[in-house]
């Protein structure tokens, strides 16, 4: 089962880090805190910072660490 969580967190990961342009653009997901603190284009450095906490999620709940 931790098995399917990892592989179920790192494509999510890989989608958000990916595609991160295309979520807020078609989805209208801004962060204002993000720009606020990140500066312009902060929307898309926090949806990579979300895919890549993702991705240490699910390596740190499969393997254990």
């Amino acid at each position: 089962m931790k098995f399917l969580i990892f592989i179920g967190c790192l494509a999510a990961g890989f989608i958000a880090i990916r595609y991160c342009k295309w979520l807020v653009d078609n989805t209208g997901i801004r962060f204002d805190w993000a720009e606020k603190f990140l500066g312009p284009g902060g929307t898309y450095s926090a949806w990579k910072l979300i895919g890549l906490g993702l991705i240490i999620f699910g390596f740190y709940y499969t393997f254990g660490m």
